[in-house]
């Protein structure tokens, strides 16, 4: 998926603004806009929000970058409460496999 393709356009922006100063998440959901644009982004991501939702720290790191040196990003999640568990492990990650100086073309 290119960089940037789940940002809104610049008439969903518009709406987005117009609809949140008025508090229109009814209006969202009985149009029927909300489900698509959740779904659009779940497609790409759908790990992520699981744990956002449920405070579970979790973490995603580049391990490994397609042929056009684009990081392809590992996700670890660690116990309830356990940041720490995961801060070692991405350093120990890094220190195995260094990505501080792996630049994409065009960065």
């Amino acid at each position: 998926m290119p960089t940037g393709s789940l940002q809104p356009s610049g008439a969903e922006k518009a709406f987005i603004k117009l609809v949140g100063s008025v508090d229109g998440g009814v209006l969202l959901k009985a149009l029927g806009i909300i489900k698509p644009l959740a779904a659009k982004t779940y497609e790409f991501i759908p790990w992520t929000p699981v744990f956002n939702i449920t405070g579970q720290p979790a973490m995603s790191v580049p391990l490994h970058w397609n042929k056009e040196g684009l990081p392809i990003g590992m996700h670890f999640v660690g116990r309830f409460g356990d940041e720490a568990g995961l801060y070692r492990l991405a350093g120990q990650l890094e220190e195995a496999r260094p990505w501080i100086d792996r630049v994409p073309v065009g960065f």
